[in-house]
C-alpha cells in the first residue's frame, strides 16, 4: 500500500516515469483493492477509469486519506481543477502534516493558487500591527474600486459568493492585505491603500477567477473592471441561476 501512495505522489508531481503496478493480495480491504486497481489504471494513463475506482473506494471508506488523495490526483490529470482542489483541500484538513499525502497535496494547492488566502491573512495581521506602530500620510494613500460582472449572471437571480483580496506586491506594499466578500455583480472598494504595486485576486469556490496587478497612486482612486474579458476561466464557470416559477393558483 505504501508503494501505491508513493506512486500517487509521483503522479501528482508530474513525474514522467509511471509507477509500477504491484498486485494486491486478498488480505486487503475492498476499498484498498479498489485503490490498487485505480492506481494501475493511472499508471496506464486511464485517468477517467481510475476516478471511478477511487470514488467506489470512497463509498466504502469515506474518511480514507489515501483515497481522497488519489482521487484528487486523478482529477488533476483530467484538468478538472475544481474537483481536484476540493479533494486535496480535504486531505490537508484531515491528514497528518508529516504524511506524504499532506505534503504533496499542499504543494499542488499552493502551485495552482488554491491557498492564496493564507498569505493574505498573514499580511493583514502584519498590516494591522504596522499601522498601529506608525503614522501614515493620507496623501500617500489611494483606493481601489470596481465592479464584478459576468454575462448572464446578476445578483437578483441568485447570489454567487466572490472573495476579492488586495495583496501587496512590492516592498512598499508588502503589509497590505485586505479582503471583501461580495456577490457576483456587486461593487467592491479598498480604502487607505498605500502607494505602490498590489495584486487583486477574485476567487469563487476555490477557483481563481481574476488575478491582475494594480498600481495605486496617492490621493487617487484606481478603477478596475473584473468581468469575463479579464478572466481566463471558461464562461461556464458559474452555474446559471435556476428561474423561479410563479406559484400556481
Amino acid at each position: 500500500m505504501r508503494v501505491l501512495l508513493l506512486a500517487a505522489a509521483l503522479l501528482l508531481a508530474a513525474c514522467q516515469q509511471p509507477p509500477a503496478y504491484h498486485p494486491v493480495t486478498s488480505e486487503v480491504s475492498p476499498a484498498a483493492q479498489l485503490q490498487a486497481e485505480g492506481a494501475a489504471l493511472m499508471a496506464r494513463g486511464e485517468h477517467a477509469s481510475a476516478v471511478e475506482k477511487f470514488r467506489q473506494g470512497l463509498d466504502l471508506e469515506p474518511n480514507s486519506v489515501p483515497l481522497h488523495f488519489a482521487l484528487g490526483t486523478a482529477y488533476s490529470f483530467l484538468d478538472r481543477r475544481p474537483e481536484g482542489i476540493a479533494q486535496l483541500r480535504w486531505v490537508i484538513a484531515n491528514a497528518s502534516t508529516e504524511s506524504t499525502e499532506y505534503q504533496e497535496a499542499r504543494r499542488w494547492l499552493v502551485r495552482v493558487g488554491a491557498l492564496v488566502d493564507a498569505p493574505t491573512v498573514a499580511r493583514a495581521t502584519e498590516a494591522a500591527a504596522e499601522a498601529a506602530a506608525r503614522k501614515v500620510d493620507p496623501a500617500a494613500q489611494g483606493s481601489v474600486a470596481g465592479e464584478t460582472r459576468w454575462s448572464g449572471v446578476t445578483p437578483a437571480q441568485g447570489p454567487i459568493p466572490i472573495r476579492i483580496s488586495l495583496v501587496g506586491n512590492d516592498d512598499d506594499t508588502k503589509h497590505v492585505g485586505q479582503r471583501r466578500n461580495i456577490s457576483l455583480g456587486e461593487r467592491f472598494e479598498f480604502k487607505d491603500v498605500p502607494e505602490g504595486k498590489n495584486r487583486l485576486v477574485g476567487i469563487f469556490d476555490d477557483t481563481i477567477i481574476w488575478e491582475q496587478p494594480v498600481t495605486v497612486k496617492g490621493g487617487k482612486q484606481t478603477d478596475v473592471a473584473l468581468d469575463q474579458n479579464a478572466s481566463s476561466v471558461p464562461p461556464t464557470t458559474f452555474p446559471l441561476p435556476v428561474p423561479v416559477s410563479a406559484p400556481s393558483r
